[in-house]
């Protein structure tokens, strides 16, 4: 395997692009490129069928790219199509394992929240990669879809809108006295001041997009697939559709402007 190829990462839609950053800050010599399937976003309403289908057709895309390493940036696709991944890729890391496992060492009471899109939390993923190291924890889920859609449509975790919206989703968790909570979807980070507010100092939040970069560090490592190059990495991006809002809210993910120059349509099936 070559050291200089690709680390390819993909999301249903642009939240993928918080993975991507932590990934960038890790490891700035890496060659990055980042596919969001905003034709087909959101994954995590749609049928398990469904989703597989898109899963695969996200991998057909990246592999023309001959990526080294594939990073699952995507809550829904990570659990879903698990399957897939573990049929199509020879070497993938994806946003469920690493938070668990951080979530299992973080918590002192045993009590853990997760907090996803409908799809993941049906899957059961983090509930049975959480029990699974942990037995004896009580797992507390709470789907929070709204979440999405309010970083989506440019709500900061400072608006009046996402301090409502957290409030309902996180009192149930508050009540069970969880003090771990998963961000179990890559938008959340961008909400973590107004989730953190609502469900206080004493709970530690569990960010996906920062456990996911560095367990595929930790997996290159391992594998010694680090690019050893002393020069700043390659960054490409790809998406399905709309390049001019993926630039607009990628600027928001990434903290950094993009433009359409740096952005590229991607063909799928």
């Amino acid at each position: 395997m070559n050291k200089n190829a690709p680390i390819a990462i993909f999301d249903s839609g642009m939240g993928g692009l918080s993975v991507f950053r932590e990934i960038e800050k890790l490891m700035p010599h890496e060659n990055l490129i980042y596919f969001g399937d905003t034709a087909r976003v959101p994954y995590g309403t749609r049928s398990a069928e469904t989703i597989e289908k898109f899963v695969k057709s996200d991998l057909d895309f990246l592999a023309q790219f001959e990526p080294k390493h594939i990073v699952v940036a995507c809550g829904t696709a990570s659990s879903v199509g698990n399957k897939v991944l573990k049929k199509e890729c020879e070497h993938f890391t994806s946003v469920i394992t690493p938070s668990a496992i951080a979530a299992t060492k973080a918590t002192k009471n045993g009590k853990i929240g997760v907090i996803s899109t409908v799809a993941t939390l049906k899957s059961g993923a983090f509930v049975r990669k959480i029990k699974k190291m942990m037995p004896q924890a009580q797992v507390y889920t709470q789907a929070t879809q709204l979440f999405v859609n309010l970083v989506e449509n440019g709500f900061d975790e400072n608006s009046e809108v996402a301090e409502v919206v957290a409030k309902a989703y996180l009192k149930d968790l508050k009540k069970a006295e969880v003090d771990t909570l998963i961000l179990g979807c890559t938008h959340f980070p961008l909400l973590s001041k107004v989730i953190g507010r609502q469900m206080g100092e004493g709970v530690t939040l569990i960010s996906s997009g920062y456990e996911t970069a560095l367990a595929t560090k930790m997996d290159l490592e391992a594998l010694g697939l680090l690019n050893e190059s002393d020069a700043p990495g390659t960054k490409r991006f790809f998406v399905s559709d709309d390049l001019h809002t993926f630039c607009e809210m990628g600027a928001i993910f990434l903290k950094h402007p993009l433009n359409k120059k740096e952005v590229e349509l991607a063909q799928i099936n």
